[in-house]
């Protein structure tokens, strides 16, 4: 279909593409779509500096600096199927890599968590009224997920070099040829079992699914956004910081099962580790789609009982490398496993 000429977000496409070189768009097309639900203040910002001079009592002359880098986060349902979404998530996380054939036309994406992400970016574009926007070179710096409406939600947060809305790459031709993954299999939170127990104990999974009423998820890999001669907009951002990563989990109510949290692992510093697992839908002979959260060593950061009426409780961690692989994961730092019907490396697209 050709750009909308109707101010309406429902009629819009978004898609994202592996990035080649910073500051250099490339086309977005089939397979690539991200079905968003905001564009996360998807804006282009440049200060205005005006010349404060003597012998002017009124400016006579201003410039617009440097262009701000290009921050935004766009919000989405999670799907087992990520399509272009998946793009970006495997541009994070640093390794997708050729998946596994799990057999019945499902296949296993491991994205596993890289020492550094340099190199990795995409090209972002989305229609408004009209108009194709374009974020020619974004790097992923970090992926919340929470519940919301009963479904696992998420957000990318980026740093893009500029956005513009007269590309030559991103053309309608690229727009209309946008398809997507699925438009099916949205993340429930009834799909969804978290597991916890010590770091020395056995596999996790093999524990009682705790009883949560709310999650969040937070990846960060910190960024730094400088600018160079000769350009007016960033140069590829550097990680210049440790990554961040933390799980809080809330429970409907204090219980003898989590109130033990406070002293035995919060005060006693006891490292647990966490699987979280949500399970689909079987669309063929045998296996569902999933989507799975590893995390091999976490440590108890804040413990909290509100008194509430029904007094509540919940618990952060943040994770930090496990000497070797605990038994049950063949992981010493965070990774993410989504089974789906793609047969490429997310990160050939």
């Amino acid at each position: 279909m050709t750009t909308p000429s109707v101010a309406q977000r429902r009629l819009m496409a978004a898609g994202f593409r592996n990035g080649a070189a910073w500051g250099t768009a490339l086309e977005t097309g089939a397979g690539l779509g991200a079905l968003l639900e905001s564009d996360g203040g998807l804006s282009r910002t440049q200060p205005y500096l005006p010349a404060k001079e003597a012998d002017t009592p009124f400016p006579v002359e201003g410039d617009l600096g440097p262009i701000d880098p290009v921050t935004f986060a766009p919000e989405f349902t999670m799907r087992y199927d990520l399509g272009g979404l998946g793009v970006a998530l495997a541009k994070f996380f640093g390794t997708a890599g050729n998946p596994n054939s799990q057999g019945d036309l499902m296949y296993q994406h491991t994205f596993w968590w890289d020492n550094e992400i340099y190199g990795n970016f995409v090209t972002f574009a989305l229609e408004k009224l009209s108009k194709i926007f374009e974020v020619p070179s974004a790097k992923p710096v970090t992926f919340d997920l929470s519940i919301a409406d009963g479904f696992l939600k998420g957000a990318l947060s980026f740093i893009g070099n500029t956005l513009i809305d007269n590309s030559t790459v991103n053309e309608d031709t690229e727009m209309s040829a946008i398809t997507y993954a699925t438009r099916g299999n949205r993340i429930k939170f009834s799909q969804g079992n978290i597991y916890i127990n010590d770091q020395v104990d056995g596999d996790v999974a093999n524990e009682t699914p705790l009883i949560i009423s709310d999650l969040a998820v937070h990846y960060e890999r910190p960024h730094d956004s400088p600018l160079k001669a000769g350009s007016n907009s960033i140069i590829e951002p550097m990680e210049n910081g440790a990554p961040i990563v933390t799980v809080t989990l809330t429970f409907p109510r204090m219980s003898s099962i989590n109130n033990i949290y406070f002293t035995t692992d919060f005060i006693a510093e006891v490292e647990k580790k966490i699987l979280i697992d949500f399970i689909g839908n079987v669309p063929n002979a045998a296996l569902p789609y999933r989507f799975k959260m590893y995390f091999p060593r976490m440590r108890v950061i804040d413990c909290k009982y509100t008194w509430d009426e029904v007094i509540p409780a919940s618990i952060t961690l943040q994770a930090e490398k496990a000497a070797s692989d605990p038994t049950g994961m063949s992981y010493m730092i965070p990774v993410l496993v989504t089974d789906n019907g793609r047969t490429t490396d997310y990160l050939t697209a």
